[in-house]
């Protein structure tokens, strides 16, 4: 009898387990001034330590949990921290708005030797550039170029002068991925190849791959250029313009 029993208490403790219920919380977390995505952005659930997620691209996270009370808190650098407290009853979907930190002066570290940050990272191979960086760079008739830009990276050389055509680590012109927000681009140049297609001040960062790109990619020969576009400012209007 009193082993019939334990059977039976345990068999009620698994099916209360396996009957609880779970929701899911999701949202998207952006910028406060401009609307903008933040891709990268962390989100914790402070209640269950080691439980968290990035957010994608498109600044969009979704994370499955237990009926329950949690906090969640959201990271990301040059941010304030975003903190929101919820009852989970039901599924929730929330968008998280950041807000930028104020620019402080603090400490620098010199040290005796050159850190090698190619070294330390799990992305090898891969440049990433930001609209800031791009728009720093001298180009061909003055016009900003993310295509000239990159062949003034290591490893990467231009076909020609006046051309937007680059080789990469020794491959074709050809072998080169070329992707503007998933979408393949297959003649990024126009004008004889003295210009590109992409619209500097529409582009919000450029990642290059120059050695073993991810599986997400499909693979390619020499390179693949991932290619992101500005979801542009949804809280004021704003007019841009350029020679090009």
């Amino acid at each position: 009898m009193k082993y019939l029993f334990n059977i039976l208490f345990l068999f009620n403790t698994v099916t209360l387990l396996v009957a609880q219920n779970t929701y899911t919380v999701s949202g998207t977390v952006v910028d406060k001034n401009n609307g903008e995505t933040l891709a990268g952005a962390s989100v914790a659930v402070e209640e269950l330590p080691g439980t968290g997620i990035s957010t994608n691209n498109y600044g969009y996270f979704a994370l499955t949990l237990p009926e329950g009370t949690y906090t969640l808190k959201v990271f990301y650098l040059g941010y304030q921290t975003n903190v929101l407290n919820i009852h989970l009853t039901a599924d929730y979907r929330h968008q998280f708005r950041m807000t930028e930190m104020t620019t402080e002066l603090k400490e620098i570290e010199v040290l005796p030797f050159r850190r090698n940050d190619n070294i330390i990272l799990k992305n090898i191979g891969s440049e990433k550039l930001l609209v800031s960086e791009i728009n720093k760079v001298p180009v061909f008739f003055g016009e900003q170029d993310i295509m000239k830009t990159i062949s003034l990276t290591p490893g990467v050389t231009a076909v020609r002068d006046g051309n937007n055509g680059v080789y990469v680590r020794g491959g074709n012109n050809g072998q080169n991925l070329i992707l503007l927000d998933e979408a393949i681009v297959y003649h990024p140049n126009h004008l004889l190849g003295f210009f590109s297609t992409f619209n500097s001040d529409a582009i919000k960062e450029m990642t290059l791959y120059k050695g073993t790109a991810p599986a997400a990619y499909g693979g390619r020969i020499s390179s693949v250029m991932d290619i992101r576009m500005k979801d542009g400012n949804n809280q004021s209007f704003e007019v841009n313009g350029g020679s090009d």
